[in-house]
């Protein structure tokens, strides 16, 4: 049995299906919000346009190729979706239709979804084909058993491959929360603010008890906090989840746990200071020059000092190490910057 499109498929309504995860947009891609403007699903429209071309098929129309940007692991996949609407409207109106992707993981990356969607569409005479692999599922009437259990094998290694991925990343989160390593962007302790707006903060107390036609309350109190830190202090605005989180901070710990973490944190803030960085400064929070140290650092002992009540500080004699091989304690992300800023010397 010769695999490949069908002689039907010449005279056909080709109908096109492309798609990405958020995973795959570089930050170029991002800023578009049109899936249908984006380089990376153009590109894969392209492809399924020249392998049409190369088997001799009809080229998809603009109005019948459906992208979007979503998990292929989801079943609710708006385009997804339409597209099998769109499939079964035209197989109603008497006209020969069969869908186009890319290769097998851009139709699903679950093979049990896969599966149901591919019997829908074989039910109403539509094949899904892959252009890479030239291969299709085939339909009622015109069956194609090894191309389809090729193309499902194919799309199946996807949807294994996107378990373990998932997987590995979900390990690797769990791993970095009980080393209490920071995965994420943590909250700065603002070492160049002018005054630590922490001690601003539990000295500006009273302002609360004021009541606000004289000049006191809540709002009064971020405020002054954010005054006199600055510059390089939490913004007035900022100070909303500051509050939030120092108020969860002073209900989980007991006053001795406070006192500890208090002292653990200026200590930490006190090195950020001398190294000269701040690894997560804003835009109006100065950065300083860049130190491996301090981003290793902060990497290591950011989770105990957002949230002390589930995590375990770390010990003087590992802050020593961390200092003296930050190397070995930066993130995926600052070891490429490592490489590429220092490598290079």
């Amino acid at each position: 049995m010769a695999f490949g499109p069908s002689d039907w498929m010449k005279k056909a309504t080709v109908l096109a299906y492309s798609r990405i995860s958020n995973a795959k947009q570089d930050t170029a891609d991002k800023k578009i919000t049109d899936p249908k403007k984006k380089p990376i699903l153009l590109a894969q429209y392209d492809e399924i346009q020249r392998g049409l071309k190369s088997a001799k098929l009809p080229a998809v129309k603009k109005e019948n190729w459906f992208a979007e940007i979503q998990s292929g692991t989801d079943r609710d996949r708006g385009q997804w979706n339409a597209l099998m609407a769109r499939a079964l409207e035209l197989s109603h109106q008497g006209k020969r239709v069969f869908i186009a992707v890319k290769d097998p993981s851009r139709w699903s990356r679950n093979t049990r979804h896969s599966m149901v969607a591919i019997d829908r569409m074989h039910e109403i005479g539509v094949p899904i084909m892959a252009v890479r692999e030239g291969i299709q599922t085939g339909s009622t009437g015109d069956l194609h058993p090894t191309e389809e259990l090729l193309f499902v094998q194919l799309q199946g290694g996807a949807s294994f491959v996107s378990q373990e991925q998932k997987k590995k990343a979900d390990d690797s989160v769990e791993l970095s929360k009980e080393a209490g390593v920071m995965s994420s962007k943590g909250t700065s302790l603002f070492p160049f603010a002018r005054e630590d707006p922490l001690d601003a903060y539990s000295d500006q107390l009273p302002l609360l008890t004021v009541p606000t036609r004289e000049g006191g309350g809540p709002v009064a109190h971020k405020a002054t906090v954010a005054a006199m830190s600055s510059p390089n202090g939490p913004t007035a605005t900022s100070m909303t989840r500051y509050v939030k989180v120092e108020e969860e901070r002073r209900k989980k710990l007991t006053e001795k746990e406070y006192q500890d973490w208090y002292e653990y944190r200026k200590f930490i803030r006190d090195l950020l200071i001398e190294l000269d960085h701040d690894p997560y400064a804003t835009k109006i929070n100065r950065e300083g020059t860049i130190n491996w140290k301090a981003r290793a650092l902060m990497r290591m002992t950011g989770r105990y000092l957002q949230e002390p009540w589930i995590y375990t500080r770390r010990s003087r004699d590992e802050i020593d190490k961390i200092l003296k091989s930050p190397k070995e304690y930066l993130g995926t992300k600052d070891l490429l910057r490592y490489r590429n800023l220092v490598g290079k010397r």
